[in-house]
This record gives C-alpha cells, structure tokens and sequence, in this order.
C-alpha cells in the first residue's frame, strides 16, 4: 500500500485535492497542518479548517520561517519561499515516517511559480517525481504515484492559477466547502504586512512576539528602533494586553475609552531623556489616531511593564498623523 503526506492549509484547493486523495483505492494518507508565525492557528479558524473526518496532525516551523524571511531564497517571495520551506520539511518526514509521496493543492503559477520552477525545487530538496500536485497534474511531468499506478489519471486536472471559477466547480461538483483563503489564512499575503516584516528584518530578527504586532493596524517603527502599537477598539486592545513584554512600556490616557499603547525598543540604548521622549512620540500618535482636535492637552500616563510608578505627561494632540510620525520635540513637560 502507498502511504501520502497531505500538506493541508484549509485553503480550497488543499480542501479539493484532500477529496481527491481520500477516493483513491489503496492509498494511505497522512494529513498534516504546519503552523508558522505568518499562519492563522488552527484554532482561530476552528470548523472551517479541519478536513472531512478529522485526523488532522501539525507541526510548528516557526524557525524555519523566522530564517525564511531573514534569509529568503531564490524563489518569489513571500510564496515561493514559503513553499520551499513547507516541502523542504515534508521532505524529511518522508524519510522519516516512510512515505512514498507528498500531495498538496498548489496551482501552476500560483505565487509566481511556474512549471520549470515547481520541477526545480523538487529536484532542488530530493522529491523529484514524488510530489503530486493534481490540481495541475496535466500541466507538470508525470509523477511516479501515476507511473505506478497508486494514482488514477482521471483525478488530474489541468487547473492554473489565478483561474478560480473552474476550481470553484470542481469543488461544487464534489460537494467540498469553502476554504481559508490566503488573505485570511496568512499574513504574508497582506502587502502591509509584508512591507512592515522587510523594514523589521532590515533592522533586526525578530521574535514571534514581535511579529505578531505587525498584524495591528496601528502599527509604526521610528528610527532607530521604536515600535509603536496603538489598540482603539475594546477587542484590539484585549489582544494587545497578552503581548506586553515584561521591558515593553505601556501608555494610556486619564479619558473614558482611552487608546492603549505598546512601546518597545532596546531601552539599554536609551537614556532617560530619550525615554521621555519616545512617550511623547508615542502618545502624539495615539491622540492623532484617537481624532483629538490640534492642541487640546492630555494628560498622559505611562510606566515600564517591570516597574510599578506610573508616570504622568502633559502631551498636547498634533495637528495630523503626519505631523505626529515627525521627530519628537526634545523638550518634554511634565505634568504637574
């Protein structure tokens, strides 16, 4: 009996060829979830994830992913790199769990993959004629799966990306429902999100704390290392409160619905000036963001995660957001 990994994303077409590979005689399959910093986890997308039956394992790549996005590949980024992390760890689980092939939905083209490229990178990580791709098996060379007949020709298709209605109708057709697609499922398909990770990676390698402030949607870096996180709403704000570091500082204001704010640089490089300034930096954003009218005076309160004292600021609202991502001023008041 032939045994399969099937690489499985709750996408459509990971959901389409799970199908297709669960009604192939013979053939034992394994289902398997790769969680990463860039993935929604399986939790967060619940039932519309799993696949028809369960059995669903995962496994975690986030230092694989993590060297991904420092080092990148020769490959598109983000999913070119990207699928040659998921396959280049399929490809060990193979040697290890004594499987014979992998099977994923990835379309031709599909990341700005191609034919040549997609025969590349399995030869590159040794899978050379050992991953199936049914979604476009009739646009790729044949697999071994087919030569020795642990895969019927009739379950290959000739799907390219971005040609969504004709798997749309195959997926009708066998009664599979809608998938996780991309925006949702990763963030690496959010080009703001992919703009900020760049911008970070040039500076630093960041730890999944880190990155996981990058999918706010206030999200700012102020050279040389200041990261500013502002929350306005009640939910934004509950997620924000699990991700302050014990060295992060944490800014609010003394008004009903106040924002909530997230410092955190290298304080070790910052004298005690600089961190007065990097709070007004920081509440200036907040209150342009919160809509105050140009010069209405706030009262700032702000204190480091590791001490108790909380401190207190006078912090007048900027005119524009623009106004207020320009270089702090270096003259603080304090609040009397």
């Amino acid at each position: 009996m032939a045994r399969a990994l099937v690489l499985y994303s709750g996408s459509l077409a990971s959901k389409v060829t799970l199908r297709l590979a669960q009604g192939v005689p013979g053939l034992e399959l394994k289902v398997l979830y790769f969680r990463s910093p860039f993935f929604l986890e399986p939790e967060e997308v619940e039932d519309r994830l799993y696949p028809p039956g369960g059995g669903l394992g995962t496994k975690t790549l986030k230092r694989e992913y993590l060297g991904m996005a420092a080092s990148g590949t020769d490959l598109p980024f983000p999913c070119g790199a990207c699928r040659w992390v998921l396959l280049s760890r399929a490809a060990r689980l193979l040697r290890r769990g004594r499987l014979d092939y992998v099977i994923t939905g990835e379309l031709v083209g599909k990341g700005g993959l191609d034919v040549p490229q997609l025969v590349a990178l399995d030869q590159e990580l040794g899978l050379a004629g050992r991953v199936l791709r049914p979604l476009s098996g009739r646009l790729l060379p044949p697999t071994r799966a087919e030569e020795r007949g642990h895969w019927p020709p009739e379950l290959m298709f000739d799907l390219a990306s971005p040609d969504g209605q004709r798997l749309e109708l195959l997926a009708r057709y066998l009664r599979v429902p809608p998938g996780v697609e991309a925006e949702e499922r990763c963030h690496l398909a959010n080009p703001v999100y992919v703009a900020r990770l760049r911008l970070l990676l040039a500076r630093e390698s960041p730890t999944v704390n880190t990155l996981r402030l990058l999918t706010f949607r206030h999200f700012y870096y102020l050279p040389p290392d200041l990261k500013v996180v502002v929350a306005l709403g009640q939910q934004e704000q509950a997620q924000l409160q699990t991700l302050f570091l014990p060295t992060d500082m944490r800014l609010y204001f003394s008004l009903p619905r106040s924002p909530l704010v997230l410092v955190r640089a290298d304080w070790s490089t910052h004298p005690r000036r600089c961190r007065l300034e990097a709070a007004t930096s920081a509440a200036r954003i907040a209150l342009a963001l919160a809509g105050f009218s140009p010069g209405t005076l706030c009262e700032l309160c702000f204190r480091f995660e590791w001490e108790e004292e909380t401190k207190r600021l006078a912090v007048a609202a900027p005119a524009s957001l623009e106004e207020a991502l320009m270089p702090a001023s270096t003259e603080v008041y304090l609040a009397s």
